[in-house]
């Protein structure tokens, strides 16, 4: 059986944008990834956005993704006991080694709800599988916050995407609608600039960068 790797998302696109090529390296290399987008997406364009993350997903590679259709940028308004059980019953269903989700100090509302909601629906429980919980960074939002100590993105695990970064970017063109012109962080020079920069931090040409809330040697 192959591992299972769950990417949880606030709204479509940021699973790509936070950890595209990542997706396509885990998959490449055996693993089975199921994406979880938590939001609709914009209010205009969410009667298209499941087929656009569907498509784009596909591209990767990724054969399951799961929508959970929250209303977007409203998940504050539901208790979050609620979101974290959704959550949890999709832990127990797909028994993932590793969970990608948002940073914590992300500026927008709906990556921290989300984030809270996976930290405790994949919280380690004695006789249950351990979880391995990493957090990417996602353009215009994690650069976007105050960058205090306690919740500035401190990258600390880094993925060389070099081989898969050309992937991502043409995944991303089915979020075509979501993107905007350089130098806005969304755009595809901006995420091939970013690449850029975390995979000179390695020594890799592209690099995706993580910061770990908890990695388990087995």
């Amino acid at each position: 059986m192959h591992e299972r790797v769950l990417v949880i998302a606030a709204h479509p696109d940021d699973e790509l944008l936070g950890s595209g090529g990542t997706i396509k390296k885990l998959i490449n290399n055996g693993f089975k990834v199921i994406t979880v987008i938590m939001a609709k997406g914009r209010k205009e364009e969410e009667q298209k956005m499941q087929q656009k993350v569907l498509n784009a997903n596909k591209y990767l590679g990724v054969e399951e993704s799961i929508f959970l259709e929250y209303p977007n940028l409203l998940l504050e308004t539901f208790p979050l006991h609620v979101i974290t059980k959704e959550i949890e019953s999709l832990v127990v269903k797909y028994e993932p080694s590793i969970i990608f989700t948002h940073h914590y100090g992300d500026i927008n509302k709906d990556h921290q709800i989300v984030f809270q909601a996976v930290l405790t629906a994949a919280r380690p429980l004695p006789g249950k599988k351990a979880i391995e919980l990493i957090c990417f960074e996602t353009v215009s939002s994690s650069e976007w916050s105050h960058h205090t100590d306690d919740k500035s993105f401190k990258p600390n695990y880094y993925v060389d995407i070099t081989d898969t970064i050309t992937k991502k970017l043409e995944a991303l063109q089915f979020y075509d609608v979501e993107m905007r012109p350089f130098p806005h962080p969304r755009s595809y020079i901006g995420v091939k600039h970013l690449a850029q920069v975390r995979g000179m931090t390695i020594g890799a040409e592209y690099a995706e960068a993580f910061e770990i809330i908890r990695r388990i040697w087995k």
